[in-house]
């Protein structure tokens, strides 16, 4: 092949990773652009441009995939940055998913599991390649600061409200289930194990009763300072742990088929909890430190 034919093999290779519509205009400056580079590449050899120098000169410049991205950012599905977050919600999800699935001795569980965590896996493809083609198209929205140790004081309040009525809902399920169905008794299959009522769920009453003077204190202040923090990663940590003594020491209700679906949403909800402990442990530990010079904010 002679020099020509090397460009044109060059350049059609690059315009055919190109949009259709912005092909015709590279080629010709891309043309212009590698003959100019060629022939200075040739004249710093001492000689004259042949088809060895002009080989040597354009695979020099650049693969055509490396020099279609300068004219072209390509869709990136899963961008760079994000690729982190990526693996951090495809792991999370995989381990969800298997703690929601109740242990048997069927063979099939294990496909079924697997084809759950492919549909997982899929689903997350395809968000992160709709949120990348949004802010490809409408470009990335301008930085807003935030004060992370700022407390949404009716979130807060919302979360206490939520408490309280997770304890009522759980200490006495009974009245709570007459109070909505005008009297009915609560069906027997649904009755706590007598060792889980009396020994194990006032447990979690405690932490969850300590994580609404938290809350409480949080409204009021509201702001995070370090001590609080510790104290929050403390609480979420007993009860994280609170819920897997659960799981590991049997029975939650008496009949087996409430009690097998019982452990899985315990075990689900104990994982969930310890990927959100070891995040916010991960990324405390990650912070950049204050300014030199500069006290930290206190409140």
């Amino acid at each position: 092949m002679d020099v020509d034919m090397l460009i044109d093999a060059y350049v059609r290779d690059v315009t055919q990773l190109l949009p259709r519509k912005q092909r015709n205009d590279t080629a010709l400056e891309l043309r212009e652009l590698l003959r100019e580079e060629l022939r200075s590449r040739a004249a710093a050899c001492g000689g004259e441009l042949d088809a060895k120098i002009a080989l040597e000169g354009l695979r020099a410049f650049g693969t055509p995939q490396d020099v279609a991205a300068r004219y072209y950012e390509p869709w990136i599905i899963i961008p760079a940055a994000r690729t982190r977050s990526f693996g951090f919600a495809a792991l999370a999800g995989a381990l969800v998913l298997l703690a929601l699935t109740p242990l048997s001795d069927d063979p099939s569980r294990g496909d079924q599991v697997a084809l759950a965590i492919l549909a997982w896996v899929g689903c997350l493809v395809a968000y992160f390649g709709l949120w990348s083609a949004v802010q490809r198209r409408t470009g990335a929205k301008a930085w807003v600061p935030r004060d992370r140790d700022a407390v949404n004081r009716a979130g807060s309040l919302a979360l206490i409200a939520l408490i309280g009525a997770g304890i009522v809902a759980y200490a006495a399920p009974a009245w709570l289930f007459a109070q909505f169905t005008h009297g009915h008794a609560l069906p027997t299959r649904l009755a706590y194990d007598a060792t889980f009522r009396a020994t194990r769920l006032p447990v979690i009453f405690v932490l969850w009763a300590c994580q609404a003077v938290l809350l409480a204190i949080l409204a009021v202040r509201g702001r995070w300072n370090p001590v609080l923090r510790r104290v929050d990663l403390g609480l979420e940590a007993g009860v994280t742990l609170a819920l897997t003594w659960f799981v590991a020491a049997g029975a939650v209700f008496q009949e087996s088929v409430p009690n097998k679906f019982g452990l899985a949403y315990l075990s689900s909800f104990a994982l969930l909890l310890a990927i959100d402990l070891g995040f916010k442990l991960y990324r405390g530990l990650g912070s950049v430190a204050s300014i030199p010079g500069r006290a930290p904010t206190s409140a």
